[in-house]
């Protein structure tokens, strides 16, 4: 038998004796336990001089956060929280290893909800900074400190590849490579935990528990894949736009998804002389043009396939509250389809907080899946264009760009509405307070198409009247 089959259990040594304790010949389950617990132990000392060489010394750094920001800020704090997951998890493989006796469990396996809500925070952190090009700005604000700690750095290359510019600087690839560590880990998770399944007999419950926590891993790789090749695509849109748009539209958590120079798509009746441009992100769809640039926020986006124009089979128009109607033309059939199916996607994702937990769905790996978002959607808006609106929020229930349902609605000098709505009306029961210096008129009743009808009470101060009105006529006395 090789010395490579043995497997220490244990180092002892005490004044000029020292011994090993190893075992000549393990289980299977067992050797592939002391490689989990081997590669854990190796990826925490990874971290480890990582953290000591450049995490730390830029946490340090008392300019880094005010001129990186709070995304990069976050991707180092949640690199130093899963090098101490880390250091846990190996001493809690190895203790179990040298101590089979005792009931311990793995943390990695048996506590997987964690582990990967931990993994999956470092990847949204790394994706959002390799969106915005963090790790390039990072190398240049701190490029002083890069000198003092770039041959430390390169020693923990294993290839050396990118790691240092001509000058001998770190450069943001080898940056970006480096803090690509505990992403390449999980993928070996996956490997050894897949080997460990199949330790146990088909069908039985340790068999289907290990193999749902494969399930699991892949799953997570797989949105982490996704969620990087947007950030990665999103980074090279930055580049290749204006800068002054770059400045208005970046933001650590949107991911570009298409934009009408790569997919042709114009404004039906558009000017010989005019120019638009159409960028759809995972949370905003952008309208650009010579006198200005739109924004409109997907939660409130809906798109009408279906458009009845005389030669125009492949238009499709877009709704948006306070707007008239988009109506956009595609050269044929299969590109107006293409634009429907990407824009439905990326609002019927829209309500979730970032790109990444879209992505952390299993059912968004299918491609070819339609997805067709709710009519009826509950979003808060601020209105800026209707005269009796302006500056007021509404927060409730809308039906194709129209306040439709419950929902409140609030005014700038705290005039308030809460109750039921009709396509942008008050319709329905309803309570109505306006504020006034010497206290509180409330209106609390029925409503038809924004005016009160029906039964109500109302009260001025202490006064309280309860009457029935038609189109405001009172017929009845207080």
């Amino acid at each position: 038998m090789g010395f490579k089959d043995m497997k220490v259990r244990g180092i002892f040594a005490g004044g000029f004796i020292c011994a090993c304790l190893i075992d000549l010949s393990v289980p299977a389950f067992l050797g592939i336990l002391y490689e989990l617990a081997n590669t854990e132990l190796q990826f925490f000392v990874q971290l480890n001089k990582l953290r000591e060489a450049a995490v730390q010394p830029l946490l340090d750094e008392k300019t880094f956060a005010a001129s990186c920001g709070a995304s990069i800020l976050l991707l180092l704090q949640s690199f130093v929280e899963l090098e101490t997951n880390a250091a846990k998890n190996a001493y809690r493989l190895w203790h179990l290893i040298r101590h089979p006796d005792e009931n311990w469990t793995m943390p990695v396996l048996h506590d997987v909800e964690n582990q990967q809500e931990l993994n999956r925070k470092y990847c949204n952190a790394f994706c959002d900074v390799l969106a915005i090009n963090g790790f390039a700005l990072c190398v240049k604000v701190t490029s002083s400190l890069w000198k003092q700690v770039s041959h430390k750095v390169k020693e923990m290359m294993s290839d050396g590849k990118g790691t240092a510019s001509s000058r001998g600087t770190l450069s943001a690839e080898g940056f970006q490579h480096l803090m690509e560590e505990p992403i390449r880990r999980m993928t070996q998770y996956t490997k050894l935990f897949a080997n460990l399944a199949q330790q146990n007999k088909q069908r039985s419950r340790p068999f289907r528990w290990e193999q749902e926590v494969v399930r699991k891993w892949n799953d997570l790789l797989t949105a982490v894949a996704l969620n990087k090749e947007a950030a990665e695509r999103t980074r090279a849109f930055w580049d290749t736009c204006s800068p002054k748009i770059a400045d208005l539209l970046k933001t650590p958590g949107r991911r570009i998804v298409r934009d009408s120079k790569s997919y042709p798509v114009s404004l039906l009746n558009a000017g010989r002389f005019t120019s638009h441009w159409f960028i759809l992100f995972n949370d905003v769809f952008v309208h650009s043009q010579y006198s200005g640039l739109n924004g409109y926020s997907l939660s409130l986006v809906w798109v009408d396939p279906v458009v009845d124009l005389e030669g125009e089979g492949s238009a499709f128009a877009l709704t948006f509250p306070e707007e008239t109607p988009l109506t956009l033309v595609c050269s044929n059939a299969h590109d107006k389809a293409d634009w429907v199916k990407h824009l439905n996607d990326a609002i019927y994702h829209s309500h979730s907080d970032t790109w990444s937990s879209q992505c952390d769905q299993s059912k968004t790996t299918i491609s070819d899946v339609r997805r067709t978002p709710p009519l009826v959607r509950y979003a808060s808006y601020t209105f800026t264009k209707f005269p009796s609106l302006k500056g007021a929020v509404y927060m409730g229930s809308w039906l194709c760009g129209k306040m439709h349902g419950r929902g409140e609605l609030v005014w700038p000098d705290g005039e308030k509405y809460v109750g039921y709505f009709r396509q942008n009306f008050r319709h329905g029961q309803g309570k109505h307070t306006v504020r006034k210096s010497d206290g509180e008129t409330i209106y609390e009743g029925s409503w038809k198409d924004g005016k009160r009808n029906g039964l109500g009470s109302i009260r001025w101060c202490i006064l309280v009247c309860l009457f029935c009105v038609r189109c405001l006529s009172i017929l009845t006395d207080c």
